[in-house]
């Protein structure tokens, strides 16, 4: 007899005997209620275990960010490997870096876009609160001021395992998570689930500071009520210092002919740090002559200000070369068109152009490389200096002063783009720092910064938002003693890094929809025929947030159909303030900074720096011999991992997805291995003093690196050659492509690999010899192709040679000192200014210093070889496709915290 069918009360439909019996077995083993409370225990695990980052990395901690993808760290074993180009796609924002004002609407933006649930992990000690760049004037202290953090990972920057850590404690707060189950009448804890809760982020909206629409009114209230201006009124001022004056004629000047330091503001008592610094430059202090109660004798006469040599860089010139030269400027172009002042012509600026015209088509030496531009805020002028060079005759450097109006807003020089197309960029980003205007510049707008921003900030007069004194260790540090230190957000009237002038009135104008940083720079059609089919042309922005652009970077794209007809780089999305902090900080607090320029190259950068000081102060920072080959060694190994990076993700941009780069990966691990060791950090090394390194190498080290050196690096170059060079796939996407002939390069003061491969063989370890690059054997690398292939192979080819000087630094390295004396934690820097010259991997790095005698640096600043190898982006791009494009920015190999500084 057949058995029946059974029916339960959870299903309405009889069901076959045999597939009951399965149910029974298998599924329907508990009651509703109970099947519905395991829901939470279910539904966490699936989340927890495939989170979707999104490819999203801010500056030094995007770096270790993407290196928890190699071997080494292995992020798939969170279920957290699948990083995702969109943010649609994507669960978890990984703030990795430093938030600054210019990409948090971007940040916002990209958040809101994001599908529920989703979470936000802060990595590092900038995007928490700011960390070393807290008080610069484009920095957001934390982005916890704009979107909800589930997990905080410390350090600056963390490893790749306290990021793995981090994922951790975001699954643990995940397994935590209970969804509203209406049946049961249980409400949930999950805000994403809750339809009251308003998950929206306001974007906040560029104006004359980057201002939160959620304090709007408020903000505007206290910027009328002038509350910051009142504030800053009883703040002390730095002080001003007049510009360097010619030279008298006779005798040599001795120190007391230099200018001194304008006086601090008078009718203020001194600080403790100020009495501190006073004395330890043999000045007089108030009180200091009068005999003490205990009958101490007088203090004695301040002493001479010690001046520097005046030269403008190690390499130069010299002083009978420019003698005759400036006569020969004189004879050509009528009498005072050039004066001697400190090892440098200055100029009248309405004969630029003739001079600049004269040095490079008619002067026996034709000064035909712009290798730096900046500008200095003195007390009776703003001076605009240019440093040049010859590709033909290379160490012949010189410097051009101009000086114009110091007030703001008032100063005017010729641009020079005509002669040297490479300032395009450098004259902008003094008009955006200082004000000042140069009158025929095709398109003179801010670079850094956005249209509308207030202030030109590296003027000496501009306090940033959270500014509490002209120089560090800041009074408050000191005088208020432990326990006692306000945080800055207290001190400023808005309660954020904000500042406003009082005379703003356009509130209802802002618009969180408008795209001020972007808007202005549209390309206009360049003229390219494109042989096709006719079509409308049309603006593509790739970027700020783009796998493609190499962090937060913005190209606009004028296209034809797929043809690029016009090209305009927008950068400043990771400005932090790099000088303006520099300016502050003690001369040695910048080695830190310096690491997180490129933070691919620390070592590179600490050199760079260090050459710049100890040009000033000569022989009281003469570098013992073991020290030179120590910072040789530790140069070329960050110069070897630098390449073996770009590489990598030169084919990244070129298609062949991450494969490559988990292979250069490899070995740059290694090399940072090193680096941990000696220095104590694996990425931000400050491992660099003046005069010599921090640490002397430790037992073991060296063997440990002559195995890497000699028995690792050759072998994986001779695969990274085998695997790559010949690929035909590769070969056809980059030869041709992003062509960039000699002549251009030299124009655009393009520098490093990207000029090279335009076969111009100018390395400044060649052209303009430093530390004891002379003593070592080894080939400047060329190419011929001018093009995307020849970019990749020259880095290639320098990798062999940077091998080559390891093994002749790590045979010849010598015993003995690593300083020149007692490590210092406070040093004597001579009044003058210079500029320093080392080839970073990715070309000229050049730190420009002007010293007033005090304890910091008067004005500071870094020659960025990728911002300038920017400058001839849309010359290579034009022409080509919108998928060549990717590969043309990659072959320039650019880190955004130093195209942004």
């Amino acid at each position: 007899m057949p058995t029946p069918p059974t029916t339960r009360p959870e299903w309405t439909i009889p069901i076959d005997p045999a597939l009951q019996a399965e149910l029974e077995k298998h599924v329907l083993v508990t009651s509703w209620d109970e099947l519905l409370g395991v829901v939470d225990t279910i539904y966490n695990w699936g989340r927890r275990s495939a989170l979707w980052p999104l490819g999203f990395g801010l500056a030094c901690c995007g770096i270790e960010m993407i290196c928890t993808a190699s071997s080494r760290f292995d992020i798939a074993r969170f279920g957290a490997e699948v990083f995702r180009g969109s943010p649609r796609q994507a669960d978890v924002m990984i703030v990795s870096g430093t938030v600054t004002k210019t990409m948090m609407p971007m940040i916002a933006r990209l958040y809101d876009q994001m599908p529920e649930p989703k979470y936000v992990i802060s990595m590092g000690a900038c995007a928490s609160g700011g960390g070393p760049f807290k008080e610069g004037y484009n920095v957001v202290s934390g982005i916890d001021k704009f979107l909800p953090v589930d997990v905080y990972v410390p350090g600056c920057p963390p490893t790749p395992q306290a990021l793995l850590n981090g994922l951790i404690a975001l699954q643990r707060k995940i397994d935590g998570e209970r969804l509203d189950i209406p049946a049961l009448g249980r409400k949930g804890n999950t805000p994403w689930y809750d339809p009251e809760v308003d998950r929206d982020i306001p974007v906040p909206v560029f104006g004359p500071d980057l201002i939160d629409v959620r304090t709007l009114e408020l903000t505007a209230e206290r910027a009328a009520a002038g509350l910051l201006d009142a504030r800053e009124a009883a703040l002390p001022r730095p002080a001003l210092i007049p510009a360097p004056r010619p030279e008298a004629p006779g005798p040599a000047p001795d120190a007391a002919a230099e200018p001194s330091p304008a006086p601090a503001a008078e009718q203020r008592a001194m600080s403790k740090i100020e009495l501190i610094r006073a004395r330890s430059r043999g000045e007089a202090v108030p009180g200091a002559s009068a005999p003490t109660s205990a009958g101490k004798p007088a203090a004695r006469p301040s002493k001479k200000l010690k001046v520097a040599p005046a030269r403008p860089s190690l390499v130069w010139l010299g002083d009978e070369g420019l003698a005759e030269l400036a006569s020969r400027l004189d004879a050509e172009l009528g009498s005072g068109t050039a004066t001697i002042v400190r090892a440098a012509l200055l100029v009248p600026a309405e004969k630029l152009l003739d001079v600049a015209f004269f040095l490079r088509d008619r002067n026996p030496i034709r000064y035909d490389y712009l290798a730096s531009l900046q500008s200095v805020h003195y007390e009776d002028c703003i001076e605009v200096n240019y440093h040049l060079d010859s590709t033909a005759r290379p160490g012949s450097l010189i410097e051009l002063r101009v000086r114009t109006a110091e007030a703001e807003g008032a100063g005017e020089v010729p641009s020079v783009i005509s002669v040297w197309p490479g300032a395009d960029f450098q004259e902008r980003e003094v008009f955006d720092m200082m004000g000042v205007r140069f009158a025929g510049h095709p398109n003179l707008t801010r670079i850094l910064m956005w249209e509308g921003f207030a202030y030109h900030p590296l003027r000496k007069d501009y306090l940033e938002p959270y500014y509490e004194a002209p120089a560090k260790v800041f009074p408050s540090r000191i005088d208020d003693g432990q326990g006692q230190h306000r945080r800055a957000e207290e001190l400023n009237p808005f309660g954020s890094n904000v500042k406003i002038p009082r005379s703003f009135s356009g509130w209802d104008r802002l618009d969180p929809a408008a795209d001020v940083k972007g808007a202005g720079r549209m390309p206009e059609g360049t003229g390219v025929d494109v042989q096709e089919l006719d079509t409308d042309q049309f603006v593509l922005s790739i970027g700020p947030q783009h796998p493609s652009t190499h962090g937060v970077f913005r190209m606009n794209l004028r296209v034809d159909g797929e043809t690029v007809v016009g090209l305009k780089p927008v950068m400043g999305y990771m400005h932090r303030n790099h000088e303006k902090i520099g300016e502050r900080n003690t001369f040695l607090m910048n080695f830190p900074f310096t690491d997180r320029l490129d933070y691919f190259t620390s070592m590179l950068n600490n050199f760079g720096y260090a050459l710049a000081v100890e040009q000033l102060m000569g022989d009281d920072a003469k570098v013992p011999e073991r020290a030179e080959y120590i910072r040789v060694i530790m140069a070329e190994l960050n110069r070897i991992a630098s390449h073996m990076w770009s590489i990598g993700f030169l084919l990244n941009d070129l298609g062949a997805f991450f494969t490559p780069a988990l292979y250069a990966i490899e070995e740059r691990e290694l090399i940072l291995d090193l680096f941990e060791w000696a220095a104590g950090s694996r990425m931000m090394c400050n491992y660099f003093r003046f005069g010599g390194v921090a640490f002397d190498l430790p037992p073991g080290w060296l063997d440990r690196c002559r195995a890497i050196v000699s028995d690792r690096l050759d072998r994986k170059i001779d695969e990274l050659d085998r695997l790559l060079s010949e690929n035909e796939i590769f070969k056809d996407r980059s030869r041709g492509v992003g062509l960039l002939s000699r002549e251009q390069a030299i124009a655009y003061s393009a520098a490093g690999p990207v000029l090279r491969a335009s076969n111009v063989p100018y390395d400044i370890r060649r052209a303009a010899p430093y530390s004891i690059y002379d003593r070592f054997d080894f080939e400047v690398v060329t190419g011929t192709g001018c093009d995307v292939y020849d970019r990749y192979y020259v880095r290639l080819l320098e990798m062999r040679e940077s091998v080559r000087i390891l093994k002749q630094a790590l045979r010849d390295l010598p015993e003995g000192p690593i300083l020149p004396g007692k490590k210092s934690y406070q040093i004597k820097v001579p009044a003058g200014e210079a500029y320093s010259r080392v080839e970073n991997a990715k070309g000229e790095l050049g730190f420009y210093v002007v010293a007033d005698g005090g304890p910091t640096a008067y004005r500071y600043h870094v020659r960025s070889p990728s911002f300038i190898n920017l400058t001839a982006l849309e010359t290579m791009c034009l022409g080509h496709t919108v998928a060549d494009v990717v590969g043309i920015l990659g072959s320039l190999d650019i880190v955004l915290g130093e195209v942004d500084r």
